[in-house]
């Protein structure tokens, strides 16, 4: 396999940098995060920390779609007994949404995104479907299919405001809560972590149409690269 070149540029945000990498021949797996070609390690070190925004992308996060209609008493209790967790209310989180952490987020009346570490995604899926005991319950690893990504900062807030049609102002949107929403063109589920820290889990595919949007959106404020490991 001869080696490969990834070039990546924003014309259009100050905090852009052309990036080049080469990748050798290798027959080793690499779990790789839907950004990592853009290196935001590298990024990192060249965008100053006192900007208004802050971006940074988790690790790759092991994810997993929980359905359930009229067995859901049996999925909670699935949950219970797997990871010592309740299902969440509507437009909640139960759970720590940390790299590491187990998090149960409400996306539906009868649907539940839980993350947990890449590794343990598997056999969390086999504990649940084994409690189950063939109840009518789904449970569909997407794992691959998503990036999370982060925004934090004085300006986070405006950047929300420029990107959805959804009320984010604190009233409304407050810490702890979740909803499934349009952010610029792409559909997402966003968290409220902390005042000013937000969550953004968005389908793989449109992980480089994001990434280039908040660049365009944060050049009033600046832009920021944070790593999060």
């Amino acid at each position: 396999m001869s080696n490969q070149k990834i070039h990546v540029s924003d014309q259009f945000a100050l905090n852009s940098i052309s990036v080049q990498e080469e990748f050798a021949d290798s027959r080793t797996p690499v779990i790789e995060s839907a950004l990592h070609h853009a290196n935001f390690k590298k990024l990192s070190h060249r965008t100053a920390s006192s900007q208004g925004v802050s971006l940074s992308e988790l690790p790759v996060t092991g994810l997993l779609i929980l359905r359930a209609q009229s067995e859901k008493p049996a999925l909670q209790a699935a949950i219970q007994s797997t990871l010592k967790l309740d299902l969440p209310e509507t437009l909640r989180c139960t759970g720590d949404n940390g790299s590491a952490g187990h998090c149960v987020r409400w996306v539906a009346p009868d649907e539940w995104m839980l993350s947990c570490p890449v590794e343990d995604a598997f056999d969390i899926e086999s504990r649940l479907r084994s409690s189950l005991n063939d109840k009518s319950v789904a449970i569909v690893n997407v794992s691959g299919g998503y990036t999370i990504l982060r925004l934090r900062g004085p300006n986070a807030y405006d950047v929300l405001k420029k990107s959805t049609a959804y009320d984010v102002h604190p009233s409304n949107f407050g810490v702890g809560k979740v909803v499934n929403t349009v952010f610029a063109k792409a559909q997402v589920t966003m968290q409220c972590i902390d005042p000013g820290e937000y969550e953004l889990i968005v389908r793989r595919s449109f992980a480089d149409y994001l990434w280039h949007w908040i660049q365009v959106v944060s050049l009033e404020y600046g832009l920021n690269i944070g790593i999060v490991d």
